[in-house]
């Protein structure tokens, strides 16, 4: 039986067009299954069938298992993953420059590359991007969003500074006034957060799982992400590199993901409601925090004197933690910054609305 060596042990041998037949096959199940899925989607009740009965199923049995893991599975996938495309692409331009057979030798190699990245792609699709053709947090709650007026926005955001003003002094705070709670506290209180909201909504429902450190959250910083939830490993992931008063609401905001909500604004909504229902003081003053950083900046947009008449009323400790957050961003603001926050952000986003 023919190996993966047999170019290195017998440098004569030429590859056949056979040769081309398993990646060739992987690729056409890849495309197969994407073409059923872009025919399928807009079916919303198979798609919600689909979710409810093999997707989430699957992703609570994978996160069960990665769960009791101190470490983040998905950061040594992404290792294994960068190691073996190193090892290919060194292997394929060694062999394709000594061997014969260059160009079939390479376009098999480029075979297999492309099938790789089509199979991971129908993963990713069937695992989380079918999120987005079933029912959404709207739909299943009965909440419809409009389109606020200023004099609304200014209302509501005048709400959330007087309840970070109330909540202020619950939460430890260093020399400078700064939020100064343990992150290992923050991350080992995670349990029950959602039970408030839940109690509204049902389907938010899931197991309890522990959300997981990233080693490379500096990284993740440069490139301006907070924390995601990777389907593969069913994990929430978050940046502890950044800064401590909105890790809270950002773990709020990732099991909102792992509760199949799928939309970025959705999540923020969830994450925001489930922090202010919640019996942990911690939570609810991060989830505040991010309420109000989001509604000010839409209120800036349209009446920016109402915004600092708002804003002028925090608290100095509130006040403090904006402070921090923006300075912890504006270190990322040099050139090459800017560039790999900008690809980033835009492979990012043409993945998600692909």
């Amino acid at each position: 039986m023919r190996t993966i060596y047999d170019d290195i042990r017998s440098p004569q041998t030429v590859p056949g067009l056979k040769s081309l037949l398993p990646p060739a096959i992987c690729l056409a199940a890849g495309g197969a299954i994407l073409g059923l899925f872009q025919l399928c989607k807009g079916n919303r009740g198979l798609m919600n069938w689909l979710i409810n009965h093999i997707t989430t199923p699957f992703k609570h049995a994978v996160s069960f298992l990665c769960n009791p893991v101190p470490f983040a599975v998905a950061e040594v996938l992404w290792v294994l993953a960068a190691a073996a495309f190193l090892v290919f692409l060194v292997r394929a331009v060694w062999l394709t420059i000594r061997r014969p057979g260059k160009l079939l030798r390479l376009a098999r190699r480029g075979l297999a590359l492309l099938s790789a990245v089509v199979l991971v792609y129908c993963g990713y699709t069937v695992l989380w991007g079918i999120n987005y053709y079933g029912d959404d947090f709207s739909a299943k709650s009965g909440i419809v969003t409009r389109g606020a007026s200023p004099e609304e926005l200014a209302t509501l955001t005048n709400s959330f500074a007087l309840k970070l003003n109330e909540l202020a002094g619950e939460v430890q705070r260093d020399e400078k006034g700064v939020f100064a709670e343990d992150l290992n506290q923050i991350f080992s209180d995670t349990a029950g957060l959602y039970d408030g909201i839940c109690a509204e909504f049902p389907f938010l429902a899931g197991p309890e799982r522990t959300p997981k450190r990233m080693v490379t959250s500096p990284l993740m910083s440069r490139l301006d992400f907070t924390g995601f939830f990777f389907p593969f490993t069913a994990e929430t992931l978050i940046n502890d590199d950044a800064p401590s008063c909105l890790v809270p609401a950002t773990i709020l905001h990732e099991f909102a993901h792992q509760r199949n909500i799928a939309g970025e604004d959705e999540c923020n909504f969830v994450a925001i409601l489930a922090g202010l229902r919640c019996d942990a003081p911690v939570f609810t003053y991060s989830s505040a925090l991010m309420g109000f950083i989001y509604l000010g900046n839409a209120l800036y947009s349209v009446s920016p004197d109402t915004y600092w008449q708002i804003r002028d009323q925090l608290d100095s400790r509130v006040e403090a933690d904006l402070q921090a957050n923006n300075a912890y961003w504006d270190q990322f603001d040099s050139k090459l910054d800017e560039v790999a926050e900008s690809v980033s952000t835009t492979v990012y986003e043409g993945f998600l609305h692909s």
